[in-house]
């Protein structure tokens, strides 16, 4: 265990350093936004030997892990078989499943909405009227480094975002191109359920045709992960020999395809990789939560510890040189 008074230089270190180490933080931490490490801090475990390579699918964040969360790959059954299910939650938790069943029930209008804000195929046509809007432009930029997604080598093709939430910050653009998608993640937002941390996301992501996002895992188990598939490619000829469905999501050992307003969520704590070898973009609302078994003090207090160690300029994005 590292001393308090070590905590400024060891976070630094160790954030520095995340694909290497992890931060696993204990029940105190303190809330104090004063410019001096907090007097009660996070247990910070240095380089731990990690047994990674027995072939059993384990969550394995890159930055920071909170013990003792349940886990699965997916916490949504697979739309081939649940129809003959009764609950398509797992745990039947009842948190997740409030936000499932509140984002499906909203999905033509944040459909609609993708299309005229990002596609521009709005109802206007009269360009003379002025409300005729230029399309939202993309905003993930891949030549940025510092976040959870900038690697070079992780992707290949073309994958956009148009964000309302980026790295918890909001975009007061999209909200006013979008107001029903806003309202949607504002309301989870005040029910407690959207992840509030420098690491929560909210986009619009289309991967286009003949893309995909190489095998990784997320910095932390806090959160769950969900798409909201708008658009998903028809599949390929079935006469074409393939192991792996046209365009699909692994997460552990267990591949999915997306099914058209059919929430999938999935803890991207797990290594996990994206794929569209259709030749039209496939694009789905992606949205963070809460896990639901971290408690609402430590959210507070974990929410604190990423707000100081981002002010530090410990994590988040800067231009590649």
């Amino acid at each position: 265990m590292i001393h308090r008074s070590l905590l400024s230089t060891s976070l630094h270190r160790c954030c520095r350093q995340q694909r290497h180490q992890q931060l696993i933080v204990s029940s105190k931490f303190s809330s104090s936004a004063s410019d001096e490490p907090p007097e009660d801090s996070a247990t910070i475990i240095q380089g731990p030997s990690l047994l990674t390579m027995t072939g059993v699918h384990r969550p394995s964040p890159s930055l920071f892990q909170l013990p003792g969360l349940r886990s699965l790959p997916f916490w949504t059954a697979p739309e081939s078989s649940a129809q003959n299910r009764k609950h398509r939650v797992a745990f039947k938790d009842p948190l997740v499943t409030t936000a499932v069943e509140y984002v499906e029930s909203n999905y033509e209008s944040i459909r609609s909405e993708y299309f005229a804000s990002v596609l521009g195929q709005g109802r206007e046509t009269d360009l003379d009227s002025g409300k005729v809007l230029k399309p939202l432009e993309p905003d993930y930029d891949v030549s940025t480094k510092g976040g959870e997604h900038a690697d070079d080598a992780l992707h290949s093709g073309n994958w956009d975002w148009h964000s309302y939430v980026l790295n918890g910050i909001k975009n007061e653009k999209f909200k006013e191109r979008c107001p029903k998608t806003a309202e949607v993640i504002d309301t989870l937002e005040k029910e407690g359920l959207l992840f509030g941390t420098p690491f929560g996301f909210c986009f619009f992501s289309t991967l286009h045709g003949n893309s995909s996002i190489q095998a990784h895992s997320g910095p932390m188990n806090l959160r769950l992960r969900m798409h909201l598939p708008l658009v998903v490619p028809p599949k390929k000829d079935s006469t074409q020999s393939s192991s792996r469905p046209t365009t699909g999501i692994r997460v552990a050992d267990q591949v999915r395809e997306w099914h058209e307003g059919k929430a999938v969520i999935l803890d991207d704590s797990y290594v996990h990789e994206v794929w569209n070898d259709a030749n039209s973009p496939r694009v789905l609302l992606l949205l963070d939560l809460w896990h639901p078994d971290v408690r609402m003090e430590e959210r507070q207090k974990i929410s604190t510890m990423f707000s100081y160690a981002k002010e530090k300029g410990w994590i988040g994005q800067a231009k590649k040189q």
